[in-house]
Parts: structure tokens; C-alpha cells; sequence
């Protein structure tokens, strides 16, 4: 009776979470879309990429958190099967045993079936998840193709700020000539303008 209660609340409490996940992994997903709308390289788009990115990067964390727990769950499942065989048999069981058991077995027949559809749930939300993984996945080589633009993006900077110190310098060395020039130009009109009055 305590088992089937237990089998239940796991049962909601996944089916909760699989909707939430679903939920979480369509929002990304409009996320994924909606950044088209703003012209990359603005504030707004560098912010919502970073808010994404963060979010994206929690999310793969969760999943290796949800992995290590599926695994440990089957693993203290095992466990306790090896326990309770021992504890009636006096012997230790093989792994084949205990796998035969685990997967196969009538000795634990409704903690067993408890077990299964639990994992069958589990697997449903690993999918969603590896669904969620391969977004991120493509999101992070997305981002790597940004940094690498910035880098570039850099070193035009860097050689636009040489061209523009060097045009710097070229004007201020030609200043004087241009100074010269405008001399040498009025005093030839002065002159004309001078034999003009005279003659």
C-alpha cells in the first residue's frame, strides 16, 4: 500500500516535470526564433544571447544532475535487490542475477513494475532533455562563430586605429607645406596685382 502511494507521487511528480521540461524547451526554442528580430550586434541582441546562453548552461548542468539520478536510482534499486536476495539466501548474488531480477524477475513482481514505469518516465524526460542538450549544443558552436567575429572584429579595429594614426601624422607633416603654398600663392598675386596698378 505505501509502495503504490510512493509509485504514485513519483509518477505525478515526473509527469510534472516533463510538462515543465516541455514547457522550458518550447520557450528556448521561441527564444532560438525570436533573436532574429533584433539586428545582431546590438545591445538588446548581446543580452539576450547571454541571458540564453546562461540559461542554456544551467539547463545541460540539470540534465547531468538528472542523469546521475536516474542511474542512481537504478543503482540503489540493485542494491537493495542484492540485500533482500542475501538476506534469504545467505548467498551474494552475480550481477546477472540481480539484472534478471531487476528486469525479469517475479520476486519483487509490483516493486518491479513500479521501478519500470518510473524509468519509462525517466527516459521520456531524458529525451526531452537530450531534445534541450542539442539546442544548447548548437546555440554554444553559435556562440563560439560570435567570439571568433569579435576577434576579428578586433583586429580591424586595431588596424583602422593604426591608418587613422597614421593619417594623423601625415596631415600634421603636411601642414606646413600647405601653409607655404598659400604664401607662395599670394605673394604671385600680389605681384600681378601690384604690376597691374603700376603699368
Amino acid at each position: 500500500m505505501i509502495l503504490r502511494g510512493l509509485r504514485d507521487r513519483m509518477e505525478s511528480d515526473i509527469l510534472s516535470v516533463l510538462k515543465k521540461a516541455k514547457v522550458v524547451k518550447s520557450r528556448l526554442e521561441s527564444l532560438d526564433k525570436s533573436k532574429d528580430l533584433y539586428k545582431e550586434g546590438s545591445s538588446v541582441y548581446r543580452t539576450r544571447m547571454t541571458v540564453t546562453n546562461g540559461l542554456k548552461v544551467k539547463l545541460t548542468e540539470m540534465l547531468n544532475q538528472f542523469q546521475f539520478l536516474r542511474e542512481k536510482i537504478l543503482s540503489d534499486y540493485k542494491d537493495d535487490i542484492r540485500r533482500k536476495y542475501y538476506a534469504e539466501t545467505g548467498e551474494e548474488a552475480s550481477e546477472e542475477v540481480i539484472e534478471n531480477m531487476v528486469f525479469g524477475g517475479e520476486m519483487f513482481k509490483e516493486r518491479h513494475e513500479a521501478v519500470m514505469e518510473l524509468q519509462r518516465s525517466l527516459t521520456k524526460l531524458h529525451q526531452v532533455f537530450l531534445d534541450m542538450a542539442v539546442i544548447v549544443e548548437t546555440q554554444g558552436e553559435k556562440i563560439d562563430d560570435i567570439e571568433e567575429n569579435v576577434v576579428n572584429a578586433g583586429s580591424f579595429i586595431s588596424g583602422g586605429t593604426n591608418s587613422l594614426y597614421y593619417a594623423n601624422q601625415m596631415r600634421q607633416k603636411t601642414k606646413p607645406w600647405v601653409y607655404w603654398v598659400w604664401v607662395v600663392i599670394l605673394i604671385v598675386l600680389l605681384v600681378c596685382i601690384v604690376s597691374m596698378f603700376v603699368s
